[in-house]
């Protein structure tokens, strides 16, 4: 007889996963991983999250250079905003890809492998960005870019599933998530400050020489984890996962708000520089202020999903998302830099109660097993989204002759979209498997 195992999916929705087979239930401690969280000592945890908090900052940092070095890439290969725009978009696509893949392969084999090769092959291709020599191959290496990167996310949330108890995994993953908003603070300021003096190929190469000795490091604070048998990890868990009908909300909730975010990362500078005359070096330093303060904003979210977060998803993305829209519309209108770069901030506030909250969903209530694949399904939504975004509004500006009025009201849909779909995630009782919107 096939033993059913149910597992709470945002208080009363249940995943349905067939976790054993029949000659697995006498041996079911042999056929799952020992509590991981257990193999970590305090020390270690803190060493652990310290480790993941840097590799995320670099993440970030190598993935936020091209927004500004967009700017020099641009005169250089001579590229249109259209052009501009895929550069930018390209990465975004094959690091949605990666999302589904790598989830899988974190939740067989352990994250401590799937971590490390992604950072040293990102850490190769990023320096390997300074080295193009026209559009086509510039674009190739960020889709190959987008490859390596793609697996770290997914990864990530394995480790911090095999290092920290449920109680304490929101304020972990807040923490190293959080360094995206970091690694976008020092990869604006870096890269311009580096370029400034030594122009963008040369910042690419120590980005990546950085991320060689980041991965070093990760191999050894991380622990290995033995691969887990077929018994121990669900038959069919992607599709009882996709098949759940708040699973793809919380990924569509994500698509939209991830085409805001990195809509405006990615344009943000080329927009500063276009439409208040500010040198690059400046735009970089403007660009990291907001970025500092999500940082911040973003680990208070993680601290209220762990306090008082239970039950309250919904009202923490639909919150953030309405803050998305109303600061968003400001900025279309705001007539001082002042103003924007206040406006800009308080968007990405926002955007943090989204962000946190969707990443956090798997951690609080997904078994262990299930935790890297539906971080890749939640994820690939929202990087699908990232190369969308950025593409759509390069067609925009140039099918408007310079202008950002159009992109801002795509954006504004984009979270009006997000808004909606928040307001909708209802915890009732739903089997993995039930077809629904």
């Amino acid at each position: 007889m096939r033993s059913k195992w149910f597992f709470p999916f945002s208080n009363s929705v249940e995943i349905d996963m067939t976790l054993l087979t029949d000659r697995n239930i006498p041996n079911r401690s042999v056929a799952l991983p020992q509590s991981n969280s257990t193999r970590y000592g305090r020390g270690q945890k803190i060493f652990v999250l310290i480790t993941l908090l840097f590799s995320w900052i670099l993440a970030n940092a190598d993935r936020m250079a091209m927004s500004v070095s967009i700017i020099p890439i641009s005169k250089e290969f001579e590229l249109d905003a259209r052009a501009a725009g895929m550069v930018l978009g390209s990465f975004y696509i094959s690091y949605a890809l990666m999302q589904l893949m790598a989830g899988w392969m974190a939740d067989r084999f352990g994250s401590r492998k799937v971590l490390v090769f992604c950072v040293a092959c990102w850490s190769v291709f990023t320096s390997l960005t300074g080295m193009a020599g026209s559009f086509a191959i510039l674009v190739a290496i960020r889709l190959l870019f987008g490859l390596g990167e793609g697996g770290f996310a997914p990864a990530s949330t394995v480790t911090i599933a095999e290092a920290f108890p449920k109680q304490e995994r929101a304020r972990a993953k807040s923490l190293i998530i959080g360094a995206t908003f970091i690694g976008s603070a020092i990869g604006t300021g870096a890269i311009a400050a580096l370029m400034q003096v030594h122009g963008w190929r040369f910042a690419y190469h120590v980005f990546g020489l950085v991320g060689v000795v980041v991965a070093i490091v990760l191999w050894f604070a991380v622990k290995d984890s033995s691969a887990r048998t077929r018994g121990a990890r669900p038959k069919g868990l992607f599709g009882q996962l996709l098949r759940n009908s708040l699973m793809r909300k919380t990924m569509f909730i994500f698509f939209f708000s991830n085409i805001v975010y990195v809509g405006l990362i990615s344009w943000m500078p080329t927009f500063l520089v276009k439409t208040r005359d500010i040198d690059i070096l400046h735009v970089g330093i403007a660009s990291s202020i907001p970025y500092l303060v999500a940082f911040a904003a973003l680990n208070g979210v993680g601290w209220l999903l762990d306090k008082v977060g239970e039950g309250h998803d919904r009202l923490f993305m639909a919150v953030g998302a309405a803050m998305v829209i109303i600061f968003l519309s400001l900025m279309a209108v705001a007539t001082s830099l002042p103003l924007l770069m206040t406006f800009w901030t308080l968007s990405l506030v926002g955007y943090t109660a989204i962000y946190g909250t969707v990443f956090v969903i798997p951690l609080k209530h997904l078994p262990d097993e299930a935790v890297g694949t539906a971080s890749g399904i939640i994820n690939f939504g929202g990087q699908i989204a990232a190369g969308i975004g950025p593409v759509v509004i390069g067609f925009l500006i140039n099918a408007s002759k310079g202008s950002f009025a159009p992109a801002f009201v795509f954006l504004i849909g984009s979270g009006v979209c997000a808004l909606l779909i928040s307001l909708t995630w209802k915890s009732k009782a739903v089997r993995a498997g039930e077809e629904g919107a």
